[in-house]
């Protein structure tokens, strides 16, 4: 038996049929050619062979540079016995949001993040 709707009940306004179905069809445009992207991107690294540049007409158009950044978690993950010697606690400050909320409602709803997006199934 499947959980009642928790949204039921909540404001709601008809819009426009046409405007949602292109909205509808840029999202699978968009979708399509970020894939498409990230193939070429893909394919370009690839082709740099460990350089840190590509050219096109000796003009420099793409890096692929190294960041001051490391993959933590796989390094985490490969090497446990050796990362465990330089494992430190940290003591992290940080904002009991439930408690701000339940005594300053007025303020936290003016803080309340909405999110834009399709309920198609």
């Amino acid at each position: 038996m499947p959980l009642p709707d928790p949204y039921e009940t909540e404001p709601t306004k008809e819009i426009d049929r046409d405007k949602y179905q292109l909205w509808l069809e840029a999202r699978a445009a968009v979708k399509a050619w970020q894939e498409e992207a990230t193939r070429l991107a893909t394919d370009l690294q690839e082709s740099l062979q460990g350089m840190s540049a590509g050219t096109v007409d000796g003009r420099k158009v793409i890096s692929y540079r190294y960041k001051d950044q490391y993959a933590v978690s796989r390094l985490m993950k490969d090497y446990p016995d050796l990362v465990q010697h330089f494992m430190h606690t940290e003591e992290v400050k940080t904002l009991d949001l439930l408690r701000f909320v339940a005594a300053n409602p007025e303020v936290a709803n003016r803080y309340r993040v909405r999110e834009f997006r399709g309920l198609e199934t």
